[in-house]
Parts: C-alpha cells; sequence; structure tokens
C-alpha cells in the first residue's frame, strides 16, 4: 500500500517529472528517397517531411502547411520533388525542401504513389485513378484507368510504365499514358494463398524486367515486360492467421540485387532476381512502408512509429536508427523496487532495471497486442493478449513461455491471489480460472455471458467482480462459481476496477466515465471527472486518497474519495493505459511507447510490492511416502495415448506418451516401469545416438540423457514455444536438430542443452524431417499448403535454406548416404531418388506401378529409416509397411496374435479390436520400432469417442473422447503378436454393492459384472447387449430380482442375477420435442436411474426428460419438467421428495414423485454430474470446474463450496451431514469432514475419469468406479 500522502505529493509537490521511454519522431513514417548518397527525404503522417544532407548522420523537419498523411514522395534532383498523400495531397519543392508549396488539382481522395521522369512529366496514383502533369504539377489532369484503386506507379522512360492496384490490376501504357492496357496473365505458384490480392507497388529495372508486390506476402515478376507474370515465393512467414505480410516497396540495384520492406518489419532481399528471397533480421516490428539504395551498398527502410532503418551492406544487416521504442506500451507492473516490465502492441515486452529510468526490449517471437501485465511474486507473473495469449515468467520478465487455455477471444485483464490462484477476462463473456498456477484453465463464467470483460479485481481469493461493456458489473463471493449482476446504470465501456475493502470500490471507463460504491457493489453512483477522456486504470492508496489515468494524457488525484477530482498537468498528449508504483515514485506508460516517471529524489515511499518468490531449494529432498486411502481393486486401461517408441536392444526399450509419460523396460516388455521425467506436457519422440546419448521431445520441452536412459534432463530454454517437435536428428552426441511449426527448425551445438532458431522461410508447413550427413550440409522436407511437398537443403547448418524440389506428394522423410546419394519417401509410398546431391530427382515410376497394382490405399504418417535401403512406415494408423530396397517393395506386416489368445483361432488385430469394440472405436497406430532380428514392438493411443451425452462429458460437448495406451510386441517379425500393456477400455458407469461380498457393476458395450467376494473375483453377466448400461439395481440376494437400464431406456431383467434378458412388455412414454414429429424422434438418452422403495424408479436424460416407473413394471410414464437442458443425476432417496441436476446449472425439484419438477436457480451457469441429499433439507451437488453447491432449505436455495479443485466432480455421497466424498476427473476422490466448507484431496494412483462413489448398502466400504474400466475400494475403517 503507497503512503497516503504519497499520490497527491507526487503529483502536485516538489517532484522530478521525466519521459524516459519515448519514439524519437512522434509520427509513422510512409515513404524515403534519396537524390544522391547525401540528400534525402521522409514524408509521413500529419504533414512530417524529414531531410538529411549528411547521408542520413542528422534529419531535420522541413516545414509543409498541411496535417494531412503523406503517402509517397519524389525528387528528380537535389532541387525538384513533389510528396502526396490523403485527400488529395500534393506538395511540391523546387528548392530541395527549404519551402513547399501545395499544388491544387482535381482529386479529393487517398494517393499512393508518385513517379516523374524529369521535372515537367509526372504521375500520381490513387484511389481515384491516375493523374497526370507536363508543367511539373502546375496543372493535373485525371485519367481513367482502372476501376479499381490504384496504389504503384513506375516508367521506365517517356512511353513505357506500368501502374498496379487492387483487385490484381496491373495496367501498362506504351504512349506515355494516353492510354492503358491491362496486363491479367498472373501466374501463381502453392506458396499463394489467396487468390486475388491488392497489389500496392511496382518496379522495372529494365523494359523487361520488373516485379509488382501487395497483400498476402505476394510478389510478382515478369522478365517479357508484363506479358506474363510469375509469382515468387516471398518467404514472410504467416504471422496474421492464415496471411502474410503486406509487400510495400521494392528497389533494387541491378537486374538481380534488390531489397522489398513489408509489414510487421519484414525485410527480404534477392541475390538473383528473385528466384530466392531471403528473410534479413532486424529490429522491429514495426510495419515498414517503403525502401531507397542511396548507393549500390547504402540502404535506407522507414516505416511505423517513426522507424528508421539504415544497411551498410546492401541490405544483409540492417541499424536501427529510430523507432524502436513506438509501439504502445498498455500495461506497466514493479516486480520488485527497481525491475519493472512493460507490455503491449505486437508482442512489445520492455523491461527496466532502475525504476524505469532506462528500458531494454525483451526479443519475442509473437506478434499479438499484449494488454495486460501483473506480477504476484518478485519472479513470476503473467501477461495477456490477443488471439487467447498468455504468457508466464518466472524469472521477473526475462523469459517468457506460452499458456494455453484453449480460449482464442481476446484476453483483456488479469488478477492472480497467489502463484497458484488466478483469473483472466475477456471478449465473449470469457472469464478463465487457475489453480495450479496456469497450467490448466477453466471457464467460470455461466453461459449466458456475452459480453465484453474489460476488467478484473478480486480482494481475496473469493470475493471479486468483473466489469466490461455495455455498462456490465458482476460480482463473486466465492471465487467465480457464481456471479450475480449488479446494475451500474451505465452503457458505457468499463476498464478497470479497485476495491480497497469488500465495501467501497470504484470503476472508471469510457468518456470519463467514475463509479463508485459503499456497498460492495449493490448500488453505483456516479462521481464527476471533468473530462470527456477515456478512463483507463484506478488505484487508492485508501478511502481518500486516488489516481487515475486516461487517454489525451489525462491523470486525475482525489484528496477526498472522489467527490472532487482534479486534472494534473502530465506533460504530454499521448494516451496514458497504466501506471504502476513503486518507493521511487509513479510509472506511467502508453501511447507511442511512452513511459513517464513521477519521483522525488530525496524521499522513498512505501509502497505494497509484489513479495518475494520462495528460492527453489537445490539440495535433493526425500520424497514422503503419500499415504493411500484406495485400494485399486482393477486397474483399466492406462490412460495416456502412447507416441513413441524406441529399444537400443531386444532387451532394453523405452514408450513414451502424453502427460509426461515414460515407461521403462529392460525385459523386452514383459514389464514397463514408469519413469520420472519432470514434466507434464506430452511426449512426442525418442531417439538414441548411442547407448548413451537419447533425447525426448514433447509440447515445449525435451529431455536429454547421458547414461543411458538411468536419468533424464529437462531443457525448456529455447523450446517453450514450439508445441509440435516433430522431427529430430544427431549426427553425434553434441550436434543435434529439431524439425518444428512454420517452417522453423532449431539446433544445438551442445547436446540439447541449448538452442538456436533457424527460420527456413520457405514454408509455413511443419518440417515433418530432417537428416544431416554433416555439420554444415543437410536436408528438409515439409509439406506444401495443399498438396505436395518441398525439400530444402542447407550448406551452413541451416542458417539459409534453399527449396532444392518440389514433389507430387507430401514428404514424409528423407535420408541420405552420403553428398550424393538420397532418398526421399512421399506420403503414398513413392520414393524420390537423386545421385547429385539432390539437384536432380527422379521417380521409380516401376515401384509406383507396382504399389498401384497392390490396390492399397498407402497414406504414411510416421516413418523411420534403418538404413539408405531399409525403412519402416506405419500407413493410415493401421498397418506397418516395410522395405528392404528402397521403397521399390513394401510389405505389409501382418497383426496375428497367437492362438491362445484368440479362442483357439488366430485373427487379424483390427479383426480382434473390433469384434471387442464394436462400437465408438477407434484404433491407431502411433508408433513403432524394429530390430533387425524379428522384435517390433508398437505403440498406439487408442480412442474411445462417445457421442451421447453422459455425466463425462465436459463443457456441453456432445462428444467424449478418452485415451488408452496399449503395447504390442512381436519377436518372430510378425508373423505373432502379444498384448505387453493395456486392459479393459469400458468405462463404468455404475455400481452396487447389498453388502461386504456381493456387488453388481454397470457400463459401456453392455458391461455388467458381479462378484461374490468382495471384488477378488468378477464374473462378465450374459446381458444380450452392447449399449450402455447407466444403472444397476437389486432388490436383495434372495431372491435375486434384479433390473439394469440401458442408454435407450431398455430395461433388463434378471431372476437369478446371472442371465438378463429384455422384457418385450415394456412401455415407454410418448414423447413430444419441438419441432420434429413422432418418426423423427430420437432415442432416449437416459444418463441416471433412481430407484425408491417398491422398486419405484425414475431416470432422467437429455432434453429435460424424466421418465417414471411406480412398481418396478414394464410401464414408464414421461413426467412433466420445466427445462429442456440435459439432466445427468437424480437423488429419490426420499421420494416423493426429489432433486435432478443437470447442464448450465439446472436443478430440478419435486415434492410430489415428479407429477411436477420446478426448476431452482443456482446462478451458477456450470454444469452439474451429481447430486446427494442427506436429509430432506440438506443436500450437494457437483459439477464443471470442481464447483460444489450445497443447500439447507430442501433446494429452494443454493450456495457454492470452495473445494479447491479445477477437476471436474462427477459425484457426490453424503454419508452424514458432515462427512461428504466427491470424485471426479483425472482419478480426483476429495473428503470433507465438516459438511463441505473444507476438502482434502485422497490420492488413488489412479488419473483414470472416476463417475460413480456408492456406499455397500449392509457395510460400511465405499466403492468407486470409472473410466478405462478402473475399480477402487475403501473400507470406511
Amino acid at each position: 500500500m503507497v503512503t497516503l500522502f504519497a499520490i497527491p505529493f507526487l503529483l502536485t509537490g516538489c517532484v522530478k517529472k521525466e519521459i524516459t521511454r519515448i519514439a524519437d519522431w512522434q509520427t509513422h513514417f510512409t515513404d524515403i528517397y534519396f537524390a544522391d548518397a547525401k540528400h534525402g527525404w521522409i514524408v509521413g503522417h500529419q504533414g512530417w517531411i524529414l531531410h538529411t544532407a549528411d547521408g542520413g548522420v542528422s534529419w531535420e523537419k522541413q516545414t509543409v502547411n498541411t496535417h494531412e498523411d503523406f503517402k509517397a514522395v519524389y525528387f528528380t534532383n537535389l532541387r525538384n520533388g513533389w510528396a502526396v498523400g490523403d485527400k488529395g495531397l500534393i506538395a511540391m519543392t523546387d528548392d530541395g525542401g527549404r519551402h513547399w508549396t501545395l499544388q491544387r488539382n482535381q482529386a479529393h481522395t487517398l494517393l499512393m504513389d508518385v513517379f516523374f521522369l524529369n521535372s515537367k512529366t509526372g504521375w500520381i496514383a490513387g484511389q481515384d485513378g491516375l493523374l497526370y502533369t507536363k508543367n511539373g504539377g502546375k496543372t493535373w489532369n485525371h485519367q481513367e484507368a482502372s476501376e479499381f484503386g490504384l496504389g504503384g506507379i513506375h516508367f521506365v522512360d517517356k512511353h513505357r510504365g506500368w501502374i498496379v492496384g487492387d483487385y490484381d490490376r496491373i495496367f501498362v501504357t506504351a504512349d506515355g499514358s494516353q492510354t492503358w492496357r491491362r496486363q491479367d496473365q498472373l501466374v501463381r505458384t502453392e506458396h499463394d494463398t489467396s487468390e486475388v490480392c491488392n497489389l500496392q507497388t511496382v518496379f522495372f529495372a529494365t523494359p523487361y524486367k520488373g516485379w509488382s508486390g501487395g497483400t498476402d506476402g505476394t510478389i510478382f515478376h515478369t522478365t517479357n515486360g508484363g506479358t506474363e507474370w510469375q509469382t515468387q515465393y516471398s518467404r514472410l512467414p504467416m504471422i496474421y492467421g492464415h496471411v502474410r505480410p503486406t509487400v510495400y516497396d521494392f528497389d533494387f540495384i541491378d537486374n538481380d540485387y534488390g531489397v522489398a520492406v513489408a509489414q510487421g518489419g519484414f525485410i527480404i532481399r534477392t541475390e538473383d532476381g528473385g528466384q530466392n528471397w531471403r528473410l534479413t533480421e532486424n529490429q522491429t516490428k514495426n510495419d515498414l512502408m517503403g525502401v531507397h539504395f542511396a548507393t549500390p551498398k547504402e540502404a535506407w527502410a522507414v516505416g511505423w512509429n517513426g522507424t528508421l532503418l539504415h544497411s551498410t551492406d546492401s541490405g544483409v544487416t540492417w541499424n536501427m536508427r529510430s523507432g524502436t521504442t513506438a509501439d504502445d506500451l498498455q500495461s506497466v507492473a514493479f516486480a520488485d523496487a527497481d525491475r519493472a516490465v512493460a507490455v503491449g502492441e505486437k508482442g512489445t515486452i520492455t523491461t527496466s532495471d532502475d525504476s524505469g529510468k532506462t528500458w531494454t526490449n525483451i526479443e519475442m517471437d509473437t506478434w499479438h497486442r499484449i494488454r495486460n501485465l501483473s506480477f504476484v511474486t518478485d519472479k513470476e507473473g503473467w501477461a495477456v493478449g490477443d488471439g487467447g495469449l498468455i504468457l508466464h515468467t518466472t524469472d521477473a520478465g526475462q523469459t517468457w513461455e506460452r499458456q494455453t487455455s484453449g480460449w482464442w477471444y481476446t484476453l483483456n485483464a488479469l488478477h492472480f491471489i497467489n502463484p497458484k490462484k488466478g483469473w483472466i477476462v475477456g471478449d465473449l463473456g470469457t472469464v478463465l480460472h487457475t489453480t495450479d498456477g496456469g497450467e490448466t484453465w477453466v471457464q467460470q463464467a455461466p453461459r449466458y455471458f456475452h459480453e465484453m470483460i474489460k476488467g478484473i479485481f478480486f480482494l481475496n481469493e473469493t470475493e471479486g467482480w468483473v466489469i466490461g461493456w455495455p455498462g456490465i458489473v458482476f460480482h463473486t463471493q466465492d471465487g467465480g462459481l457464481t456471479w450475480k449482476r449488479q446494475n451500474s446504470n451505465s452503457y458505457n465501456e468499463l476498464y478497470a476496477a479497485y476495491f480497497i475493502d469488500r465495501h467501497t470500490g470504484w470503476v472508471v471507463g469510457q468518456f470519463g466515465e467514475i463509479l463508485h460504491t459503499l456497498d460492495g457493489g449493490k448500488t453505483w453512483k456516479f462521481q464527476r471527472s471533468g473530462t470527456q477522456a477515456n478512463l483507463n486504470k484506478v488505484y487508492f492508496a485508501d478511502a481518500n486518497h486516488g489516481l487515475i489515468v486516461g487517454d489525451e494524457g489525462v491523470i486525475l488525484t482525489t484528496i477526498n474519495g472522489g467527490v472532487t477530482w482534479e486534472l494534473q498537468k502530465s506533460g504530454t498528449s499521448n494516451d496514458l493505459y497504466s501506471f504502476s508504483l513503486s518507493p521511487d515514485g509513479i510509472l506511467l506508460v502508453g501511447e507511442g511507447g511512452i513511459a513517464m516517471r513521477y519521483s522525488v529524489d530525496t524521499e522513498q515511499f512505501i509502497v505494497e510490492l509484489p513479495p518475494a518468490a520462495q528460492d527453489m531449494e537445490t539440495d535433493e529432498k526425500s520424497i514422503e511416502p503419500i499415504e493411500y486411502h484406495w485400494e485399486i481393486v482393477r486397474q483399466g486401461s492406462w490412460q495416456t495415448e502412447f507416441t513413441d517408441t524406441y529399444f537400443l536392444s531386444a532387451q532394453e526399450g523405452w514408450t513414451v506418451g502424453d502427460g509426461g509419460t515414460i515407461l521403462r523396460t529392460t525385459n523386452g516388455g514383459a514389464t514397463w516401469q514408469t519413469q520420472q521425467s519432470g514434466v507434464t506436457e506430452e511426449l512426442q519422440r525418442i531417439v538414441f545416438i548411442d547407448e548413451n546419448h537419447g533425447w525426448i521431445t514433447g509440447q515445449g520441452v525435451l529431455l536429454r540423457t547421458e547414461n543411458g536412459g538411468e536419468t533424464w534432463h529437462v531443457v525448456r530454454e529455447g523450446l517453450k514455444n514450439f508445441y509440435n517437435i516433430r522431427a529430430i536428428h544427431f549426427i553425434n552426441s553434441k550436434e543435434g536438430w529439431l524439425g518444428v511449426d512454420r517452417g522453423q527448425i532449431l539446433r544445438t551445438n551442445d547436446g540439447g542443452i541449448t538452442w538456436k532458431l533457424q527460420q527456413t522461410g520457405t514454408t509455413q508447413q511443419p518440417i515433418t524431417h530432417l537428416h544431416f550427413i554433416n555439420s554444415q550440409e543437410g536436408w528438409a522436407v515439409a509439406p506444401q499448403r495443399r498438396t505436395g511437398g518441398f525439400i530444402l537443403h542447407t550448406v551452413d547448418g541451416g542458417d539459409y535454406w534453399q527449396i532444392q524440389a518440389t514433389t507430387h506428394q507430401r514428404c514424409i522423410g528423407v535420408h541420405f548416404l552420403n553428398a550424393t546419394s538420397g532418398w526421399v519417401i512421399m506420403e503414398d509410398g513413392t520414393s524420390l531418388l537423386t545421385t547429385d546431391g539432390g539437384e536432380n530427382w527422379k521417380r521409380d515410376l516401376e515401384a509406383e506401378q507396382d504399389i498401384k497394382g497392390t490396390n492399397l490405399d498407402i497414406q504414411l504418417h510416421t516413418l523411420k529409416f534403418r538404413n539408405h535401403t531399409e525403412a519402416w512406415a506405419i500407413d493410415s494408423g493401421h498397418t506397418i509397411l516395410t522395405t528392404q530396397n528402397q521403397g521399390k517393395r513394401w510389405k505389409a506386416m501382418d497383426f496375428l496374435f497367437d492362438k491362445g489368445t484368440t479362442d483357439g483361432e488366430a485373427k487379424s488385430w483390427t479383426e480382434r479390436m473390433l469384434e471387442e469394440r464394436p462400437f465408438g472405436f477407434s484404433m491407431r497406430i502411433t508408433n513403432a520400432h524394429l530390430l533387425g532380428d524379428g522384435h517390433c514392438w508398437v505403440v498406439s493411443g487408442e480412442q474411445i469417442h462417445d457421442r451421447e451425452l453422459s455425466r463425462a462429458d465436459i463443457g456441453g460437448s456432445n462428444e467424449s473422447e478418452a485415451s488408452t495406451g496399449q503395447i504390442y510386441a512381436t519377436t518372430d517379425g510378425g508373423k505373432t503378436w502379444h498384448h505387453q500393456l493395456g486392459e479393459s477400455l469400458d468405462n463404468f458407469r455404475d455400481a452396487l454393492f447389498l453388502d461386504e461380498q456381493n456387488g453388481w457393476i454397470a457400463g459401456d458395450n453392455g458391461v455388467l459384472l458381479s462378484t461374490e467376494d468382495g471384488g477378488e473375483n468378477w464374473k462378465r453377466l450374459r446381458t444380450n447387449t452392447m449399449d450402455r448400461i447407466v444403472d444397476v439395481h437389486f432388490i436383495s440376494l434372495e431372491p435375486k430380482w434384479g433390473w439394469a437400464m440401458e442408454r435407450d431406456g431398455t430395461l433388463l431383467y434378471t431372476t437369478d442375477g446371472d442371465d438378463w434378458s429384455t422384457d418385450n412388455n415394456q412401455e415407454l412414454p410418448q414423447r413430444e420435442l419441438p419441432d420434429l414429429p413422432q418418426h423423427q424422434l430420437p432415442p432416449l438418452s437416459i444418463n441416471e436411474v433412481a430407484f425408491g422403495k417398491f422398486s419405484e424408479g425414475w431416470a432422467v436424460g437429455e432434453n429435460g426428460e424424466i421418465i417414471h416407473n411406480l412398481d418396478g413394471g414394464p410401464t414408464w410414464k414421461l413426467q412433466h419438467t420445466s427445462t429442456g437442458k440435459t439432466l445427468t443425476s437424480v437423488d429419490m432417496k426420499f421420494a416423493p421428495l426429489g432433486w435432478a441436476v443437470g447442464s448450465n446449472g439446472v436443478i430440478q425439484r419435486t415434492v410430489n414423485g415428479g407429477e411436477y419438477w420446478k426448476f431452482h436457480e443456482t446462478h451458477a451457469g456450470y454444469d452439474l454430474y451429481g447430486v446427494s441429499f442427506i436429509t430432506k433439507r440438506k443436500g450437494w451437488a457437483v459439477g464443471r470446474a470442481g464447483i460444489i453447491l450445497s443447500t439447507s432449505d430442501g433446494g429452494f436455495t443454493w450456495e457454492s463450496q470452495l473445494s479447491g479443485m479445477s477437476e471436474t466432480l462427477y459425484d457426490i455421497l453424503a454419508l452424514s451431514e458432515q462427512e461428504l466424498y466427491a470424485v471426479g476427473a483425472a482419478g480426483t476422490i476429495i473428503h470433507s469432514t465438516d459438511g463441505g466448507e473444507t476438502w482434502k484431496r485422497e490420492h488413488t494412483g489412479v488419473d483414470n475419469d472416476l463417475y460413480v462413489i456408492t456406499r455397500v448398502k449392509a457395510g460400511e466400504t465405499l466403492w468407486v468406479v470409472g473410466q478405462g474400466g478402473v475399480v477402487l475400494r475403501r473400507p470406511k475403517h
């Protein structure tokens, strides 16, 4: 907390006020032209013209009587020049710019380019056509040339010239512009992402060789004066989604050597007339609008935010002369008393270690606007921005890594209470919450939020407010589980909020709006600000002293709680977006990258700064044993999708997968043991270069070993933002390369400890495979955007890559024996071979015919080379193909299980799995490893798809999906296969135990199991169905009369507990759904059944439907509910009183056995999956993102309770008014002994989702069942 007097003293007292960061030129530059090596001019917005007479050493502003924006400038000599721009602006000088005069013309629209042959004859291209003068601009004549706007113009002599414009318009004149003829022979290639572009610039080096550039990175080139234009690949990356930056200007010094500048600060150059363009490193992300060679060696480029770049080596390297500080800064925060971090436009992150006196930019691989920043300790902080951007730092902003929320809307603000718990808000009602430091984020806002949320403030872990447009204020008292709207009486955008306690707060926003509350937001009153400028941030030291900053340099202070606000002199007219307090004073940031300090040299102020982060202990600590209260009765499937496997020998191997999984075997896979990876990211590839050195790649992470995989070391530096590492290749224990997305390659020279990014500049598609024969020469392959692929080649270790060839199919792999002999395999199994290092590639037509003759529809997705003649690949995720002759012949491996595993008959792997899983099953081989002695291991991540809604569905999706890892092995070259790892795939949905020995479990695919010995042994019962069984019910053990219900409402009956059959006399109710006739009604979709006394039953499902049976008989009737939402759980133990819960926080309540169900508001909006009452008045409901609701009045009103979990909870069991259990996603079980006020996690040792918890009816033991057939047991004692 800042001291009470600090704010008014700093702003009104004897202070030192300084601007520490500001753009060198407060304008946007749009063009540059040099008449010779010394004399040049720059034009820009707001009538700016700069001139140098000493080769750019110094620049002076020249005066012109306009404030309109200039777009282009051209000089014919040292004296005569013209500048054109907005609203028909034309300025002319005949004395080198000492005096500029405005020339009258008929144009009133935007003029884009100007070109003069001499001091008399010139042309101007604009949005309304062409202007032409024969007298130096004294008079201008308008010419119609195009129906669309024009962007560029160039003449090679007094007769021949070209103009270009929107919608691919290129026109040529051969008679000095008396007539214009369109040139429309534009030949596009695979690199072109758009069918049409707006051309911005044109340049001709000779009457025949020319270039034109425009939107989406387009470059056209002609060698015949424009009779035909061919596209050249600009190599500009797709930084704006699927669109490349716009090319704004060219300049060439001869037929071959030229430079182009583009949007986003990109510069490309060519030495061969554009056959190959190279990306050039520079220091800005500001749009570059103009480029010009003053001499063959010296080049200049200009752009937005006063950017000025200079090169002395023909554009190979560039130095920043101005513009580094010009991007808007949106937010600033102090990490400690000296360390400040500010963020802003185009991914700008800049830091200061002297309280804002000097600044250093941090290089970031993001182009999104970063809108807000917050530090929770002096080391750890987060920043958010456009495109769902979330960045996380643990070193005070020096390095950042992306966090993924799955949200792509603009994120505007954030607030963290501690290093684990925080919130982010954004557009379209986004409220994201984390309880694990950003590892996972869940959407907290109810589904009916659609507003633009701009600001957030939390007092503590439970109470907070979010604000936005139009005039919205929402309040929570339970950490965001439920939100209630408050009436602000405003319709303006609200940007920021600040509360000093739960009663007193302020909100600021658009048009100078200030709102104030003294009752926690129940009522809001307007305070007079005295300004119409937007107010962007507010802070109060106590109930009286406050500070607000806003647009137009506005700073407001108050010393009476806002009764009056005083406008302070800020010393700038730039918009101010944010400020932060330190012991030295106040630091403000805003438009144009400005940073301002208010300080007092003799005074230090008491300010609340982020606490110091706890030092990470480096000494090894003994791992405390975990107390497991739950016994795993059935392990279930391994809930991991395995992605790769590697074997050093027939005995020693590893398998990796998602969730940071590493499994190791030392006995050929007979048993697998988990290895500690230290990460939670998906691991994607594993490779060894020798028996000691190996690497595992993952999402933004790499693991390396130097001791044969005994231990693994985690490397994140340089990899944090690369989520898909597709290829890995090492030539020795030190030198290696990684292929990632967007045509990028990473290189290491120290075994993977550090990595350097290499931009191929050739493609935005992922690098799928690469191979190096030494430290310098290598090849890589990548797919083209639509069809086909690229073969890339480097001779300098990857610093520069050339496209060596394009291919007819997507490339899967590349291998070279030496510098001449190479082999590339295509997606369709065909091969390309070279004997000259890739200069020429030949297709093996004979092999292609053989492949076609097999009638195999081959689509390879994974490939590994054993040597230069042998390789194996996976076809469509179901077949392994091998070749021993460079792809001339491919042989498919048969997957046959030994006869002992298939009921006496050998069956194909696919046939066997489809028999076992006939519905919703997708088996996909993800990878394999073959040894030369017949040993092979195959891993898969089998997907179980369920398009039916269930309590396992998260977020309202109508499809659920689970992964289960499988490992298969052969020792005889594939003649027989053995299942090494992976068990049941069936999800269990219900459990019933009548006593400690006798119980039943129901699940997917018609599963119904029984036990008579407390779960030691299980028997699968004959149900004669493959539908999901959602519930099982028995009255007693003698007689063993039981019921079970399928998903579609079909009842199964048994009289002996073993044989089950349907009742042909069952009557399901007549149903009505809006806009659907009876014959088009979908079947019932039941989620849960509750049986009461005398076997009376209620079943709930989709569309708010509840069906009822009075006596366990065949007749079921539809009950009337007050919702159309999906219902997931029902509790009728106190019938006729009962409750049902479902999606979007819906709760239904009945007092008459369901004759009528009434809606009760929860204010949650979260999907609810389980409900349990212990008395007629006291009950609980659980659901998505760890929500727990409780009621003490029979369900009329509900209050949230904090579970402390972000995992979805699927069921809850009340054992008493004080003792509760809840189960949920990823093996979650939580326990409360105080009625839900506090919860403690109980470790289970599984990561399966847990769906149901139940207690033995005549006993104390608890049972839990769930995903992948997992069964847990907990003796209550």
